[in-house]
C-alpha cells in the first residue's frame, strides 16, 4: 500500500502542475518510477496483474499515438503498475472513476463562457473557452487555438491574433482526471 500511496502523491503533484501550467517537471515521473518498480516487483507473478499491466501499457501507447501529451501517457503507464481491484484492470478503474469529473468540467466551462463575448455553438460552450488575449498570452499552453492533432507539436507562440477575445479549446488537464481516478482506485482497493 505504501507504493500505491507514494505513486498517488506524485501523480497529484504532477496533476497540480498540469492544471497550473500544462507542463510537468520530468523529475516527478522519474521519482514515480521507484514506487512503480516496487509494485511491479511485488505483483509480478499474478496473471491478472500482468494482464492489467499490459492493458495499461497498450492504452498509454494508444493515447500517445492518437496525439495525447507524453505526460498523460506516462502517467497512465505508471498507474498500470498498481495491482488490479478484484478482477478489474487498474487502468479501467482509474479512467472510469476519473471520467466522472468530465460533467463538472463541462459545467464549469459553460458557466465561464456564458458572459463572455465569443460566438459559440451550444457544444462549443461546454468544450471550448472564450479567453481574453491577455489571459491567452499569460499561459498559452492552457488553451488550444486551431486544429491540433498532436499536443507535443502544438506551438502557441506561432499564433498571432489581434482579437481581444479568442475562442479556444480548453486544454483538458487529463492528468488531473487520472489523479482523481487513481485516488478513487485506492479508496476502492482499501474498502475491498
Amino acid at each position: 500500500m505504501i507504493g500505491e500511496v507514494a505513486l498517488g502523491i506524485l501523480l497529484t503533484i504532477a496533476a497540480i502542475q498540469d492544471l497550473k501550467t500544462r507542463e510537468i517537471d520530468p523529475r516527478i515521473f522519474i521519482a514515480s518510477a521507484a514506487p512503480a518498480a516496487m509494485l511491479i516487483y511485488l505483483n509480478w507473478g499474478s496473471p491478472l496483474y500482468l494482464f492489467s499491466l499490459a492493458i495499461g501499457a497498450a492504452l498509454a501507447l494508444s493515447m500517445r499515438l492518437l496525439g495525447a501529451g507524453y505526460a498523460d501517457s506516462i502517467a497512465l503507464a505508471l498507474i498500470s503498475a498498481a495491482p488490479p481491484v478484484l478482477f478489474l484492470p487498474t487502468p479501467f478503474v482509474v479512467v472510469i472513476a476519473g471520467s466522472l469529473l468530465l460533467p463538472l468540467t463541462m459545467l464549469w466551462l459553460y458557466l465561464k463562457n456564458r458572459k463572455r463575448p465569443c460566438q459559440m455553438s451550444a457544444l462549443e460552450k461546454i468544450t471550448h473557452v472564450c479567453v481574453s488575449r491577455q489571459e491567452f498570452l499569460k499561459n498559452p499552453l492552457k488553451y488550444i487555438v486551431g486544429e491540433v492533432k498532436d499536443m507535443e507539436k502544438y506551438n502557441p507562440t506561432a499564433i498571432k491574433t489581434e482579437k481581444e477575445w479568442i475562442k479556444a479549446r480548453y486544454g483538458l488537464p487529463y492528468l488531473a482526471y487520472l489523479a482523481v481516478g487513481y485516488w478513487a482506485y485506492i479508496t476502492i482497493r482499501t474498502l475491498s
